[in-house]
């Protein structure tokens, strides 16, 4: 490869370095080459700024010289509790909240939202004698992990609502306004803490709970047979989410500031490729329903519905429950029809 000879500006040097810094987690052992080809220069001069990057501690070389792999130098802290007497917010302001003194307003509040309201979760509903906490941090990110080994979030709900499943437990969670403490709880936590965090996992058995972002619906799918519940929150550090803004879009500042508002993705209903024809499957949809003003149901990924499940959901409720406004998008021409079909026979 041919380098023009010159000298890079600092601020030539600073996109190179900044271009392997974002692209080394996803090209361990590519770094070199794909450096080399979007910048048009030679493999010492990759050479000599990877070798800077290591020296100041933002990513370390693995494997051998020949054949070295790359990723960002991580820190990790643990901290293992047993379950007793623990208050949340102690635990934040005493253990995590100095670990992230340099780290941007807006994302730090955004981590102590998540981080307390799992941390409370296990505290007050997972029966588990333990709580293990895991904080990482590289450069570019931050990841919170909170553990149990208690009964099991989705198994919990499935007892709580006398579900058949615990897949079903998911759907409850996407919708939001779920506790099994209602005197004491108001179930927003985990509706929120997946919306705000730019990845958000929950695993309990068998089961995974996928959160990217607010623009994301949610996916389910098998795993190891993990004990207990483990929550996963991720977080880039440069975030410009900003926690009152997704509060705000899901809250009607002109009638009720509260959460009023949800967006469930229907697909979760679809357990094993079930399609979605009978009452009793539009009745678990549902259910809750009437606890908010605004639902959206997401179609995207239903390619088709029942009649029975159409006219139970958009006919029967939403007669009995005038002030609930059902929302569909990303909806199939096939779903439009039926719809449409049931609402005409009002």
């Amino acid at each position: 490869m041919q380098e023009i000879k010159m000298k890079f500006t600092k601020e030539v040097i600073e996109m190179i370095k900044t271009f392997m810094i974002n692209k080394v987690s996803h090209n361990p052992n590519t770094l070199t080459s794909i450096t080399c080809s979007h910048f048009q220069i030679t493999r010492p001069t990759v050479y000599k700024y990877i070798n800077e990057l290591v020296e100041d501690k933002i990513i370390e070389r693995l494997g051998s010289n020949r054949s070295p792999n790359y990723q960002l130098v991580e820190t990790v802290y643990n901290w293992k509790y047993g379950n007793n007497n623990l208050e949340e917010d102690i635990l934040w302001s005493k253990d995590v909240a100095p670990l992230l003194k340099d780290i941007k307003s807006n994302v730090k509040e955004i981590c102590q939202y998540g981080y307390t309201e799992m941390v409370n979760n296990v505290i007050d509903h997972s029966d588990s004698d333990i709580l293990n906490i895991q904080l990482s941090v590289d450069y570019l990110n931050l990841k919170i992990q909170v553990s149990d080994s208690g009964i099991g979030i989705f198994e919990k709900i499935k007892t709580t609502l006398g579900l058949e499943h615990p897949k079903q437990a998911i759907l409850e969670l996407a919708k939001g306004k779920f506790t099994s403490d209602p005197e004491n709880h108001s179930g927003e936590g985990i509706f929120f803490t997946s919306r705000v965090f730019d990845t958000f996992l929950i695993f309990s058995y068998q089961l995974r709970f996928v959160g990217l972002g607010n623009d994301d619906g949610f996916l389910f799918d098998e795993r190891s047979d993990l004990p207990g519940t483990t929550v996963h929150m991720e977080i880039k550090k440069d975030s410009v989410t900003l926690l009152k803004e997704i509060f705000d879009e899901y809250a009607d500042p002109d009638k009720d500031p509260s959460f009023h508002k949800t967006r469930i993705p229907v697909e979760l209903m679809q357990h094993e490729g079930e399609s979605l024809l009978s009452r009793s499957q539009a009745k678990r949809l549902i259910s809750r329903f009437d606890r908010f003003t605004e639902v959206i149901l997401d179609f995207k990924g239903v390619t088709q519905i029942g009649q029975a499940f159409a006219d139970e959901t958009f006919r029967v409720f939403t007669n009995k429950h005038s002030d609930v406004h059902l929302v569909t998008i990303n909806t199939s021409v096939d779903v439009s029809n039926m719809i449409k079909r049931v609402q005409s026979t009002k």
